[in-house]
């Protein structure tokens, strides 16, 4: 696959980072109170890294779905897929358990693998229809988080696409596609803020404020219940 090109976001502004340094250190005692879960708190203290719009690539050149997908066509008439980097940043270390192999056909919807975690799963839908070619084993199957390079290295199936352009026409792009992950993210702190509030018992619990940032992969002490309604909010989408 080509080396490719990458669109940040946004540009970094090192007095945000301090900001929101601090924010997540003052949210510790209060995430103890309303929780009483110490290892969520370690995993606040530990997650000084946010998820924040300008650690989320876009390169140029790759087509994102909106079930977290991404697909890249070669000159061969093969396409990559791929988990993009929002649900890569949200879910911490996974296993990625393929459901198809070389020679099945797939349509487009249709689960192609199970993404794993202390038995927690998400289902990985087909962006795309066609004839799997090739199944990318040193990923698959591998605990942890996807190669660094996870455009050029991390794709997980490779598929010779039926129908390319009626079902990648509303497939995202550029600066369209940045707009979307910025959404995306507003979106998960909403989701995350409701989710919250209820597992604490509270009628509402404002965690993330407009301006806050997420810590990365805050759905990694969640429950199995959680990761449910993840999957029907954030991956069941049409695109």
């Amino acid at each position: 696959m080509e080396g490719f090109t990458y669109t940040n976001l946004f540009e970094t502004k090192g007095i945000e980072y301090i900001i929101v340094i601090l924010f997540l250190l003052l949210l510790i005692p209060f995430w103890l109170l309303v929780t009483g879960k110490s290892n969520a708190v370690q995993h606040v203290q530990e997650g000084i890294r946010v998820l924040a719009a300008h650690l989320l690539r876009v390169p140029k050149g790759l087509f994102f779905s909106r079930n977290h997908t991404w697909l890249y066509l070669e000159k061969s008439g093969q396409a990559k897929i791929g988990l993009d980097d929002f649900l890569q940043n949200v879910l911490g270390e996974i296993t990625v358990q393929p459901l198809k192999s070389a020679g099945d056909v797939v349509q487009k919807g249709e689960v192609l693998a199970l993404i794993e975690q202390e038995g927690k799963q998400l289902h990985v839908h087909s962006p795309l229809s066609g004839e799997i070619v090739g199944v990318n084993a040193s990923v698959l199957e591998r605990r942890g988080a996807l190669p660094g390079e996870a455009f050029e290295e991390g794709w997980l199936f490779a598929l010779v696409p039926a129908n390319w352009q009626k079902e990648t026409s509303n497939f995202l792009l550029g600066a369209e596609a940045v707009r979307w992950f910025m959404d995306e993210i507003n979106r998960l702190k909403d989701f995350l803020n409701v989710k919250l509030a209820r597992q604490a018992g509270l009628e509402s619990l404002v965690v993330f404020q407009e301006g806050g940032e997420l810590e990365v992969d805050p759905l990694a002490e969640l429950d199995a219940g959680i990761w449910n309604e993840f999957q029907n909010e954030f991956l069941e989408q049409t695109s």
